[in-house]
């Protein structure tokens, strides 16, 4: 007994020190590991492995050559020995391509449990066995290159089959894979920073830590090229280690001609296993629309019939694009490069196949070949690389094929007879020609863009366009005359902005039931819209800005009864004028239900109907520029986010306005805005600038603050995210700071105690300006878009960080006979505010305080005059405060005071 009790003691022993030895296995890391050390540490905080009560499982993922096989190596030789059983699958996809599932589990039961020979003869047995051997060892299974999620299910390591305390690392180039088996946690893998590059591409290139001085321009044109891919990085340093400067000229010329095979290899195994349509969204972005806008790349390919929202997710999901903050679509340049590869292969003279065009000189090409049918796609925009070469009409003629056409600062020569009738979206700018070609009937065409055109006419003859949804027509200042929109029945956006020669818009637009959109912003010529334009009982958007001839010519008296019965509500300013003019500028408000925004600024108007009060779902109003003396009641607008009555020289009283209710008064719980989503996706606020008959008035105070505390309670309560772009515009006319602004100063700069924000609960920052306007003497046009701007900044020391951003304000319009002074209102969450200071290259621990300095400039660079400003750190008891004290109009006898009674409570 004693010697069986020892033997076995021995044997127990010896299994530890092989566990050991085996958990060491991957211990060794090559010196070329570089930046490691950090993504390690990050997956281990994933991991959890101080706890041993569950099973985690991690996914990591990231693009092909980016080191994600590199990472989960070395995670596995630094951890692995702290299992009972370990497991590392270099390549799940090709052992299943090879030996199917079964040929996986062979492999975990092998190195988890030892050398043991399994007769395995199905699935079932092995899932089985499996659970059996495995359920009471702390286990680590890592699976390298999964590309499919039942890869994962007939592999049968579920998380109840092994035992507490095991994990699970799950490799894969498609995000969506890890999420569809249930991972706990994803770890995407980043590219290299510049450091980190630099030290990886020496150590290869030259077998040291730092570059070579006469090598120092070439290595940058080399890490340029990678952009931080790890694979490319190796891959090149190893090319070029030992040779001499001609060859490394050489090599990177090159480059830019023809890309590395090797890498170009590893990428490519990902758009291999593309769907169809998917490998079109890929090329289509890493030809024309890399670094695009996400919503006009979802416009353009979804115009295309290519699904883009699902489309676009599989390629970020695959490490294939990112979307930035800013929600732009970015795609490594390696990848970019890659997909025109692929175009350029398709491409050859043996298959004349040009599918994609982004160059002149592959349009050239496509020329001397003879092959413009094959063409699908063009893309020419405004950088395109040789402008001096002319884009000749004939060869356009012959595209047959072409669904997607943009064309930006080109030369056009020759004469177009033809279109392709295959095309589904058009984006011509600067387009020359007076009309289409005759014979372009494109029934698939979704949206036509022909801005800044020379066309007077789209088409002469009839022609059915049943798919097309958006037609702009912007600043094209020749155009006189709008098809039949019978023919295009299915319309939904029409922009006309600044089409200046338009005189009339064709009766038949009453037949747009979708349209949603209709902008005839700067149509100053325009002097009649048909009545039946208040039929459109989809129309959301509606801009009728600077269109001052619709109301001059006088109504005879005997058509007058007719018209009044017909638009129920019309503009009181406009009896006794022409009766179709009349109808065409403000349609019969009540019907048009859906508007959300209103513009009808500088049209001339004496008056507005008291129906737009009847407009629930109006959002956005501005009437600025009008001869109003009165407005009528707007606060039933309880949507109301946004007004405008700038420039409203003749108003001598505000309306009453919506004021917003965030809290109840007995509860003391907020209540949150039914439109908060969209509330806190756009610009708000409240611009009463150069008003000057109406003076300063409490109740301008009253609403504007009123308006402030809706913003910023709004955004507290938001989830989303909020930055710079999204501030409030509160413009109203006043001399001083008021009381309520604890810290103030009487110039534009003031200084803040940055311990104060750092060390209590406050949620943001409310800042004020006070500032004079000159009058000016120059007579500005309605379509002068040179609007002001707020520029603030903080300073420490050398340090400084600044920011500008529209007010909303036009001083140039300004026809004011003395000075005047206003105050501007705007909200840095406290959040935005420690963003800004990370800008600030020192601890914000060391800053005691900084320099805040505020000013204001117009388009012409000329500075207006900064009288004040101030700030106060803003809590949520500050927003409850100011809304019962705002809320009751017949408190503004006392609003001072409460301001003061306000500013005086101690703060928490």
């Amino acid at each position: 007994m004693r010697h069986k009790a020892q033997n076995a003691e021995i044997e127990k022993i010896a299994e530890e020190i092989m566990n050991i030895l085996l958990g060491h296995k991957f211990s060794y890391l090559p010196k070329d590991l570089i930046g490691i050390n950090l993504p390690i540490e990050k997956v281990v905080n994933l991991l959890l492995l101080d706890s041993l009560d569950d099973v985690r499982v991690v996914g990591i993922c990231g693009m092909g050559g980016v080191g994600k096989t590199t990472l989960a190596t070395a995670l596995f030789g630094q951890i692995s020995h702290q299992f009972d059983a370990r497991c590392f699958i270099d390549d799940l996809s090709k052992i299943y391509r090879h030996d199917g599932p079964i040929g996986a589990q062979k492999q975990i039961l092998h190195q988890t449990l030892g050398g043991e020979p399994f007769q395995i003869c199905n699935l079932y047995d092995t899932a089985n066995l499996i659970q059996s051997r495995l359920r009471r060892l702390r286990a680590l299974i890592i699976l390298d290159n999964v590309d499919k999620v039942d890869q994962l299910d007939k592999l049968a390591v579920n998380r109840e089959w092994i035992g507490a305390g095991s994990r699970i690392i799950i490799i894969s180039r498609d995000e969506h894979i890890l999420k569809a088996y249930g991972v706990d946690a994803v770890y995407k893998v980043p590219l290299l920073n510049e450091t980190n590059s630099v030290q990886l591409f020496c150590r290869k290139a030259f077998k040291l830590d730092h570059i070579l001085s006469s090598y120092e321009g070439l290595v940058n044109g080399i890490l340029h090229y990678a952009d931080g891919l790890p694979l490319a990085i190796k891959i090149l340093g190893s090319f070029l280690f030992g040779r001499d400067i001609s060859e490394w000229k050489s090599a990177l010329s090159r480059l830019r001609e023809s890309p590395n095979k090797d890498v170009m290899d590893v990428l490519r195994l990902s758009f291999d296993g593309l769907e169809e349509l998917e490998k079109k969204i890929f090329l289509d972005i890493a030809c024309f629309f890399n670094g695009c806008q996400e919503g006009y790349v979802k416009k353009v390919l979804n115009c295309c019939g290519f699904n883009a929202d699902i489309g676009l997710r599989v390629l970020i999901d695959k490490s294939l694009l990112i979307m930035n903050d800013d929600q732009f679509i970015i795609m490594h340049s390696l990848l970019e490069e890659l997909g025109k590869n692929i175009v350029q292969e398709m491409s050859t003279k043996e298959s004349r196949k040009w599918t994609r065009v982004w160059l002149n000189k592959q349009l050239q090409n496509v020329m001397l070949e003879n092959v413009e049918w094959t063409v699908e796609a063009i893309s020419l925009g405004i950088y395109f690389e040789d402008k001096q070469k002319p884009i000749m009409g004939e060869t356009l003629s012959k595209m047959s094929h072409l669904r997607l056409l943009i064309f930006g600062d080109i030369i056009f020569k020759g004469n177009l007879s033809y279109l392709s009738n295959e095309l589904r979206y058009v984006e011509w700018f600067w387009y020359p020609f007076e009309y289409l070609p005759p014979c372009f009937h494109p029934n698939q065409l979704v949206e036509l863009n022909l801005k800044d055109s020379s066309i007077k006419q789209l088409w002469k003859d009839k022609k059915h366009l049943p798919n097309l949804r958006r037609l702009d027509l912007t600043y094209s200042k020749n155009l006189r005359k709008m098809p039949d929109f019978g023919d295009i029945p299915n319309l939904e956006e029409l922009d006309l902005t600044g089409c200046i020669k338009l005189v009339e818009i064709d009766p038949s637009i009453g037949v747009l039931k979708k349209l949603y959109y209709l902008s005839l912003k700067d149509c100053k010529n325009l002097v009649n819209i048909p009545n039946n334009i208040f039929g459109l009982t989809s129309l959301q958007y509606l801009n009728l800005s600077g269109c001052p001839k619709m109301n001059k010519n006088p109504i005879p008296r005997q058509s007058r009864t007719s018209f009044w019965k017909r638009t129920t509500i019309g503009l009181r300013s406009f009896y006794g004028y022409h009766e179709g003019l009349a109808s065409s500028l403000l349609p019969s408000f009540p019907s048009l239900y859906c508007l959300s925004e209103v513009d009808i600024s500088f049209c001339g108007l004496s008056q507005l109907p008291s129906a737009i009060g009847c407009l629930r779902q109006l959002v956005r109003l501005n009437v600025s520029g009008n001869n109003f003396v009165t407005l009528p009641n707007l606060k039933e607008l309880s949507n109301l986010e946004y007004l405008n009555l700038q420039h409203c020289m003749l108003l001598e009283s505000l309306p009453q306005l919506p004021l917003p209710t965030f809290f109840d008064i007995t509860t003391k719980r907020n209540t949150t805005l039914k439109h908060m989503k969209n509330f806190c996706e756009r610009k708000v606020g409240l611009v009463i600038f150069n008003c000057p008959k109406l003076g300063e008035s409490e109740y301008c105070d009253n609403i504007a603050f009123s308006w402030m505390t809706q913003f910023i309670w709004a955004r507290q309560q938001s989830s989303s995210a909020f930055f710079y772009g999204n501030l409030i515009d509160i413009v109203i006319p006043r001399s001083e700071i008021p009381i309520w602004f604890k810290n103030q100063s009487e110039s534009g700069s003031i200084r803040m105690e940055l311990s104060t924000i750092m060390n209590n609960n406050c949620i943001g920052i409310a800042c004020c300006v006070v500032f004079s306007v000159e009058p000016s003497d120059r007579t500005v046009e309605a379509s002068d878009k040179l609007y002001s701007n707020i520029f603030y900044e903080f300073r420490y020391n050398s340090n400084r960080w600044s920011w500008s951003r529209g007010i909303g304000v036009n001083l140039e319009r300004g026809l004011i006979g003395v000075k005047s002074n206003h105050m501007y209102l705007f909200y840095i969450p406290k959040r935005s505010f420690f963003d800004i200071m990370k800008s600030i290259d020192q601890p914000l621990t060391d800053l005691d305080d900084i320099i805040f300095k505020v000013g204001i400039y117009n388009g012409k660079g000329r500075d207006s005059e900064v009288q004040h400003c101030g700030y106060r750190l803003v809590y949520e008891h500050d927003l409850q405060d100011l809304n019962l004290t705002m809320m009751h109009p017949e408190n503004l006898s006392t609003h001072k005071g409460k301001f003061l009674a306000i500013e005086n409570e101690a703060q928490p």
